[in-house]
């Protein structure tokens, strides 16, 4: 081998890796995230397959109805309720509306606050100013009350109840864009593409963002755990989807709570599936998180 083949492997070898690929590779050596991921994996092939898991349908009846509901037992591992269904159904029914709901609000806060802490950290002045002034101004509610205001407002139903949680989540989603995009505006490659004549909303979107928005998809994927604690604290509050059928974990803990002492297994099963399907979601962001921000990388 030559000398020039040589340094050219040895150039090869050194070649740092992009930002997405190191982290990937950091997310895939971190244990809490497989822990995270297999968590969520299992809540997504409930909510998917339902159907063909769960013993029972949702309102199907498989016991008489009583006072004080059964708890579990060989045939039914997580108990009937009062109506005599079959709580271990309506919980892997449930994951499809609670994975529902917080996919759609997340989606919903994210596209609203990136587009305004896009706007906010590349025009700068006045604009910036009076945006940041409107999410100063929402982030000075607590985002549980504006979510009950909003519902209270727009009514009970699936959509409302998105919509809210999803505003609630616009200024964080804002000022953490904006912040990421004020860091990269002056950066010598966005100086060198201003140099050469790019276009604004080209330099925005093809240069500026694609650098900035890391820190925004780790907060998204801790937004959809609280999404999912929002959706049932609202459900629990009595204002969760109005259809009575319609089978919500938060809805169950709301529906049981008076039965706490007699008939735990009606709280403590929809409390254990909130309680794990947070935790996934908080496993993921946090080593996302470890991934790709420098300083919290051990």
């Amino acid at each position: 081998m030559s000398i020039a083949e040589a340094e050219a492997s040895q150039l090869a070898v050194e070649q740092p890796s992009g930002l997405w690929s190191d982290a990937w590779r950091r997310v895939r050596r971190n244990p809490a995230a497989w822990v995270g991921a297999g968590l969520l994996l299992f809540f997504v092939i409930c909510a998917v397959f339902a159907p063909v898991i769960a013993p029972y349908g949702p309102q199907e009846s498989v016991g008489s109805l009583a006072a004080v509901p059964p708890g579990p037992s060989a045939e039914y591992p997580f108990g009937l309720d009062e109506q005599g269904r079959d709580v271990l159904s309506r919980i892997i029914y449930g994951a499809r509306l609670s994975l529902l709901v917080g996919v759609v609000s997340v989606a919903i806060g994210l596209s609203l606050g990136m587009v305004l802490g896009a706007i906010s950290g590349y025009f700068g002045g006045r604009v910036d100013g009076v945006i940041m002034r409107f999410m100063d101004l929402m982030l000075s509610i607590p985002g549980f009350l504006l979510a009950i205001g909003l519902v209270t407002l727009l009514g009970r139903g699936l959509f409302q109840i998105m919509f809210a949680i999803g505003i609630t989540t616009v200024p964080i989603f804002a000022r953490l864009l904006r912040g990421s995009i004020l860091a990269q505006r002056e950066a010598d490659y966005v100086l060198a593409a201003r140099s050469v004549g790019t276009p604004g909303l080209r330099l925005l979107t093809v240069h500026i963002l694609p650098n900035s928005i890391a820190p925004v998809i780790v907060q998204a994927t801790l937004a959809m755990a609280t999404a999912i604690i929002d959706v049932a604290g609202l459900s629990f509050l009595g204002l969760g989807p109005n259809d009575p059928g319609l089978p919500e974990w938060g809805k169950f803990l709301a529906e049981n709570a008076s039965r706490l002492q007699n008939s735990a297994h009606l709280v403590f099963f929809p409390g254990f599936a909130v309680v794990f399907s947070v935790l996934a979601f908080n496993l993921l962001g946090d080593a996302l998180r470890e991934a790709i921000d420098p300083k919290l990388r051990a």
